[in-house]
């Protein structure tokens, strides 16, 4: 089984001319794939550059890294020639670096030069490192760092040295909190070319910092801005994700355009509002659970669904509000058929299709039972280029209750049956009692001459793990 990392039109870049590309690096990644896999998975976690290589579908090239726990400016090359050109400004100390931290200790002096030896790999290296105090309150201080040499962990070590180890950075004896601060707010190259990184918010304000919740709320916006581009706020997308084993202790908050929806909340007023899901509008509308029509957590799928579908045969199980069904349509599906139990969710499908301005006339909307539908299908040999088969992890039906761990082999039998060869299945399900590997082998005991692909979350959500909320698989029958 492969892991896949779909294309992401939201990725966003900081700067780029011909030589070379830089991000606005957030925290949490590596530059390079690491090595750490997922538990009872081969999953491995891309590196930054893998994931803008492949977003960019291009050969990128580091010249320089930053920490996992760093934010900030961070540069790619874009050819062998370029990555070398600016790795010499840096190996030759041509290049000005400004760095922020905070710190919780309270310094004797404003201003330090750090001339420490660092030892690395057993070697001694020479270090130096200005120090200097920019702001202050009552619990914390902000300091800039002019780094002059380019050794591991320089700052955060030469911060221990000062005694004004790095807040959150507890390798090196800073205090204990969430998250570590420590951001590369800008690079000067000779060349004249500079490139700035705004710092996260409570770096502006460290009154922030006093208030663990709330700053934790904060670094987790500030990741996700530091990603995508948020000029078009009537895009959709996760901001917060505080998942907990201890389901009362869940806290999320997604935005849909204009609006910004938290879990658990108040319920928001019933009134409907448009966003866009990449290209696509899509009408919205808070029910008494603050539930949407819309799922953040599958912004990539709906994305490959609206690049795949061109000339193909589509049909949208569990189509809910259609969200899946519009992206095929607006793809140039032929045809595309939605399926759903309840005939709310069937008219604003409807509406979403209207307002997409997608004639309707070569598309059906069906009030069935997905799962029986899919049944009377296999028997009947109906074929599908496409089926997007979003499965519940329980419904009430006119006679019992489907529980997806269940029903899950007879669904994904007869969804395989009814493709056309080289046709491709879609299967999503939130179901908690499932594991990924699970449902791989389900799915190989169901046909053994298929490529399965599991689909990595996209990045504002946190990292996938083998219970991770949503599991969605791309399915191709060879």
């Amino acid at each position: 089984m492969n892991f896949l990392r779909l294309h992401d039109p939201l990725l966003s870049i900081l700067f780029e001319n011909e030589d070379i590309i830089a991000i606005d690096k957030p925290y949490g990644f590596n530059a390079h794939t690491n090595d750490s896999k997922i538990e009872h998975s081969d999953f491995i976690q891309d590196g930054l550059i893998e994931i803008f290589e492949k977003n960019l579908n291009c050969k990128l090239h580091i010249i320089h890294r930053l920490d996992q726990t760093t934010t900030g400016v961070m540069i790619f090359g874009k050819s062998t020639e370029s990555a070398k050109k600016y790795a010499e400004y840096f190996f030759d100390r041509k290049v000005q670096k400004t760095y922020l931290f905070i710190t919780k200790s309270i310094s004797q002096k404003n201003t330090f030069e750090i001339n420490q030896m660092i030892i690395h790999k057993g070697k001694e290296l020479d270090a130096l490192t200005d120090l200097r105090l920019m702001d202050k309150n009552s619990g914390f201080e902000l300091w800039q760092a002019l780094p002059h040499t380019g050794r591991n962990h320089q700052i955060r070590i030469h911060a221990q040295f000062a005694e004004i180890p790095i807040l959150g950075d507890e390798k090196y004896t800073g205090a204990v909190y969430p998250f570590l601060c420590l951001h590369n707010c800008k690079i000067e190259f000779p060349n004249g070319v500079i490139i700035e990184s705004k710092p996260p918010e409570y770096f502006k304000n460290l009154n922030i910092l006093n208030n663990k919740q709330r700053a934790k709320i904060i670094f987790e916006i500030d990741r996700r801005q530091r990603l995508f581009s948020l000029a078009d706020q009537q895009q959709c997308l996760r901001l917060v994700h505080h998942k907990n084993k201890f389901k009362n202790q869940d806290f999320t908050m997604d935005q849909f355009g204009e609006k910004q929806i938290t879990q658990p909340s108040e319920p928001t007023e019933n009134q409907a509002w448009i966003a866009i899901d990449n290209k696509i509008k899509f009408e919205l509308k808070a029910d008494a659970k603050n539930n949407v029509g819309l799922f953040t957590n599958q912004r990539l799928q709906r994305n490959w669904v609206l690049k795949n579908s061109e000339n193909k045969n589509v049909l949208n199980l569990f189509s809910h509000t259609g969200t899946y069904g519009v992206c095929a349509a607006a793809g140039s599906a032929s045809s595309v058929t939605s399926v759903d139990l309840n005939k709310n969710n069937l008219n604003w499908s409807r509406r979403n299709f209207e307002i997409n301005h997608i004639s309707q006339d070569a598309h059906k909307f069906l009030l069935r039972d997905s799962a029986l539908y899919i049944e009377q299908c296999a028997i009947k040999n109906l074929k599908f280029d496409l089926i997007v088969c979003d499965a519940p992890a329980f419904y009430r039906r006119e006679k019992g209750i489907f529980k997806i761990e269940n029903e899950m082999t007879a669904l994904i039998k007869n969804c395989l049956s009814c493709l056309n060869p080289n046709g491709h299945l879609l299967f999503s399900t939130t179901a908690d009692d499932l594991y990924i590997d699970q449902i791989k082998q389900i799915i190989l005991s169901t046909i053994k001459n298929v490529e399965i692909n599991c689909i990595l979350p996209s990045m504002d959500f946190e990292f996938p793990d083998e219970k991770s909320n949503l599991k969605s698989f791309l399915i191709q029958l060879k």
